[in-house]
């Protein structure tokens, strides 16, 4: 199983960060390269993606700062991106995100997903008047030595 972590910082507080990102309807003003549009069907959300429909939802902690995000094709297989929301100063603000190769999906899936968030911290970097993007780039070395 893979698991990657990406982290950016940016110059926004730690309250307005989390709040916009906890807000699932942001889904597609952060992650536009991920999802185009999202709506609420029968109490679920459900999110045009370029995996095709997805139902998602959001697990949140203002106090802890933690985003709990699932995705998936069905409500019984989604998988969890865990996003962290952290102060390191009244301006500046520490987000890391924690992808999960999920068990159903290939290798080839998994560094895709990377691709796709890389993208997405971009739009989050935009958003929030820049910052930092601090990702590792091991992904596809970790799997060409089967390291995962």
């Amino acid at each position: 199983m893979n698991i990657q972590t990406f982290t950016l910082t940016v110059a926004a507080s730690r309250d307005t960060v989390f709040n916009f990102l906890a807000d699932i309807e942001n889904l597609p003003k952060w992650a536009g390269e991920y999802c185009e549009q999202i709506s609420l069907q029968r109490g679920r959300w459900w999110a045009y993606t370029v995996d095709g429909e997805q139902v998602v939802d959001m697990e949140t902690s203002a106090g802890t700062g933690v985003i709990d995000w699932r995705a998936g094709p069905l409500p019984e297989r989604m998988t969890l991106t865990p996003i962290r929301v952290m102060t390191l100063s009244t301006r500046r603000t520490l987000v890391t995100f924690t992808l999960i190769e999920a068990p159903d999906h290939s290798p080839e899936m998994f560094i895709r997903r990377c691709q796709i968030l890389r993208e997405a911290i971009k739009g989050l970097l935009r958003r929030f008047d820049g910052g930092e993007f601090h990702a590792p780039d091991s992904t596809p070395q970790l799997l060409e030595l089967g390291l995962n």
